[in-house]
């Protein structure tokens, strides 16, 4: 049956930290339901929606490594202490990426604290709730995602190594970890403390494991970021880096436009009531999708292989078999999910922090579309091209436009019905026709 569904180490790790937190949601939904007010619960996703904003300091750097590595690694390998074995060029240059992303993330990170801690501070200070408590949660928030960045580069070099079951056991145990953290500091009357001890689990399992599993790597990485190395073939950031990363960053940007305003429009134009009901919907809505993506992400080093030895005809076979299996977990477990939801909410006092199921479910029909159109996305990027950039500009003017009109005016509702609307009738065909014309050109 495993086999059936193309799970292997990698993504069984995965599919287990994923897991973790569905198992783990309904806890953390009750202790924020217990221990917080409906206002409170506000700030709590309203926080989480902010914090989101680092996608404007990345950049997308993180796919770019991922994906370049996958290309240069392929006759290359690990050695016991994490040390990289193959020709002394090609580890020079693989090392060489690490190091200025190592650079561009240090920089990134302290922008990224200073910017986010002010506009927070601003953002939050003229609301009413005096009498909540959320400048120094702000802060340690801000600060725990700011120093988190500084070892993003080492996990995406790894993956684009094909080092991916390490990757996703590392997410795993940290993932625990951090959420062991948050319900100990919910439990405790800690509050929107919660949301940076998340992180602070998260980033020890991170820095440990890379200390013992791969010191020479961490060693190395520093090293290059500190010191500019003699190479013969250095990889050149302007002609081949940054034509790819200035692509994705918009499509990233674009996607926060798309995914991240629901919760502070609302919170802004309705309160931090409301805003936590969509945020607490939204938590387990996106669950799913973020499952199913376990499926094509997880084989990205292997449609970078086949990519770059012109294996077209196992490329395609792999993707559709990929695509296939994250559609049938997709459709499964958003039946099993709805009904349990209707049945949760029937058997609990807290359905009012939540938004009303029927509009859950309409939600839920953009999962599927959404779904299709990351796999697709998955697919060319692999080939070290963007051609999203028009689709995912485009879709971010029309649904943030769309978030701001309707949440206005509408509140929750219209939101997800103007996100569903232009989701399914211009994003998932113009993504589509994308897919079969890239597919049409490159692979000639």
């Amino acid at each position: 049956m495993l086999k059936y569904f193309g799970i292997n180490r990698a993504i069984g790790l995965a599919l287990m930290k994923r897991f973790w937190s569905i198992i783990a949601a309904p806890m953390t939904m009750v202790l924020i339901a217990v221990t917080l007010t409906k206002a409170e619960q506000g700030y709590y996703f309203t926080f989480t929606s902010l914090l989101a904003l680092q996608v404007f300091f990345e950049l997308g750097l993180v796919t770019v490594i991922a994906q370049f590595i996958s290309h240069e690694f392929v006759s290359l390998s690990w050695g016991t202490y994490g040390e990289i074995i193959g020709d002394l060029e090609n580890r020079k240059r693989v090392l060489n990426i690490l190091g200025n992303s190592l650079k561009w993330y240090f920089f990134c990170s302290i922008l990224l604290i200073t910017s986010l801690s002010i506009a927070g501070y601003l953002f939050f200070f003229n609301e009413t709730n005096v009498n909540i408590s959320w400048k120094l949660p702000w802060l340690l928030a801000v600060f725990g995602v700011g120093v988190n960045l500084l070892i993003v580069p080492f996990y995406a070099f790894i993956t684009g190594s094909g080092d991916v079951a390490s990757v996703n056991l590392r997410a795993l145990i940290g993932g625990i970890l951090g959420t062991l953290l948050g319900w100990c500091v919910l439990f405790l009357g800690g509050g929107l403390y919660a949301i940076p001890a998340l992180t602070l689990g998260s980033f020890s399992v991170s820095i440990i494991y890379l200390i013992k599993s791969k010191p020479i790597l961490f060693k190395q990485g520093i090293f290059y970021a500190l010191n500019k190395m003699d190479i013969l073939h250095p990889v050149s950031w302007r002609h081949e880096i940054w034509p790819m990363q200035w692509k994705i960053a918009a499509s990233w940007i674009s996607g926060y436009f798309i995914f991240q305003l629901f919760v502070p429009v609302l919170f802004k134009f309705h309160g931090p009531v409301v805003a936590g009901q969509m945020g607490m919907t939204l938590s387990l809505v996106n669950a799913i999708q973020v499952i199913c993506l376990i499926w094509p992400t997880s084989k990205m080093p292997e449609f970078g292989k086949f990519i770059a030895q012109k294996k077209w005809f196992e490329l395609d076979l792999l993707f559709e078999k990929t695509l296939r299996h994250s559609l049938e977990a997709c459709l499964a477990l958003l039946t099993v999910f709805l009904i349990l939801l209707v049945i949760l909410e029937n058997l609990t006092n807290f359905s009012d922090r939540f938004l009303p199921t029927w509009q859950m479910a309409i939600f839920s029909v953009s999962i599927v579309a959404q779904l299709l159109i990351s796999n697709w996305a998955i697919y060319m990027r692999a080939h070290k091209k963007e051609p999203m950039i028009l689709v995912s500009v485009i879709s971010a003017l029309l649904i943030g436009l769309s978030t701001f009109v309707t949440g206005y005016y509408f509140s929750s509702l219209g939101m997800i019905i103007g996100f569903v609307l232009i989701t399914t009738i211009y994003v998932l065909p113009a993504t589509y026709k994308l897919f079969k014309n890239f597919k049409r050109i490159h692979h000639a």
